[in-house]
């Protein structure tokens, strides 16, 4: 019996090594396949053409507010997704600032993380709240439109 298992102990480690290795196939350039093409949804851009929403986090009906009039715009979105938090702030400071977004302020408290970015006629604050087993992300942004006539006055 003793012998038996000293002659299927390596077996089993040459199946799960051959199961683990990959096999490449190469292809000639007169191929008839196709290159495999990867398809991913985009980041996408939802009520200001300059806030980038990430495509891991959906958007909530429940809780999300949109007003446009002739003097402002302002937008309330929220969001829920399974994202990593320190992943999720930094892809609003990066994304936020190739948008010409001017970071003011940084904060956290507990688990919220709180982000401030300003424009010449636009503030966004966005918060994050790192719940149990997702992230509540809450985007609060205003345009003042036609801010030329608000320095005349």
């Amino acid at each position: 019996m003793r012998s038996f298992i000293k002659l299927l102990l390596p077996l089993l480690l040459v199946g799960v090594l051959a199961a683990c290795t990959t096999t490449s196939t190469s292809s000639s350039s007169g191929s008839d396949q196709p290159a495999a093409q990867n398809y991913q949804e985009p980041d996408y851009y939802l009520d200001f053409d300059d806030i980038m929403i990430p495509k891991e986090i959906e958007y909530q009906n429940e809780g999300s507010y949109k007003l446009d009039n002739t003097k402002f715009r302002a937008s309330i979105m929220k969001f829920k997704g399974r994202v990593e938090i320190p992943e999720l702030v930094q892809y609003f400071i990066n994304n936020m600032t190739k948008d010409n977004w001017t970071l003011v302020s940084n904060n956290k408290a507990s688990s919220v993380q709180f982000l401030t970015f300003e424009k010449y006629n636009k503030s966004c604050v966005i918060e994050i709240d790192d719940t149990f087993a997702s992230a509540t992300t809450t985007i609060f942004a205003v345009e003042v439109k036609d801010a030329g006539d608000l320095k005349k006055k």
